[in-house]
C-alpha cells in the first residue's frame, strides 16, 4: 500500500510541476540556453539598471537570470579546454554576478558587453 501511494504521489507531483502548479525542489543544472529566460528588451533592461542605480537591490536577480544565456554562450566557446560545460557555466555565472554587482551605467558601456568581459576574465 505504501509503495502504491509513493508511486501515485510521484506521478501526481510530476504533472503538478509540469503544469507549473508547484515548483521543483533541489539544485538545477544549466547545460545550454534552451531552458533559460530570454534576454530583456532594451527598455526593460534600461529601467532595471536605473532602479539598480537608485539602490533597488531586488532587480539584480532579474538582471542575472536574464543574462544567463550569455554565460552559456561564452561557456560553449571554452568547451575545448577540457573542463565540463557545467563547470564552465558555474564559473561564468560567478563572473556574471560580479558584473551585475559592479556595473556602472555612467561608463557608457552596455551591461552585456561589460558582463561578457567579466565572464571571460573569471
Amino acid at each position: 500500500m505504501e509503495s502504491l501511494l509513493k508511486t501515485l504521489w510521484r506521478r501526481l507531483r510530476f504533472y503538478l510541476i509540469d503544469w507549473g502548479i508547484i515548483a521543483r525542489r533541489g539544485i538545477f543544472y544549466i547545460g545550454g540556453s534552451d531552458t533559460l529566460p530570454p534576454p530583456l528588451e532594451r527598455e526593460k533592461e534600461a529601467e532595471l539598471i536605473a532602479r539598480m542605480d537608485e539602490g533597488d537591490e531586488s532587480v539584480r536577480g532579474t538582471l542575472i537570470e536574464h543574462n544567463l544565456r550569455l554565460v552559456a554562450y561564452i561557456a560553449r566557446r571554452f568547451e575545448n579546454t577540457g573542463i565540463n560545460i557545467e563547470d564552465l557555466i558555474s564559473i561564468g555565472t560567478i563572473g556574471l554576478i560580479k558584473a551585475v554587482n559592479t556595473y556602472r551605467s555612467d561608463k557608457n558601456i552596455k551591461l552585456a558587453t561589460y558582463a561578457s568581459r567579466c565572464i571571460e576574465n573569471e
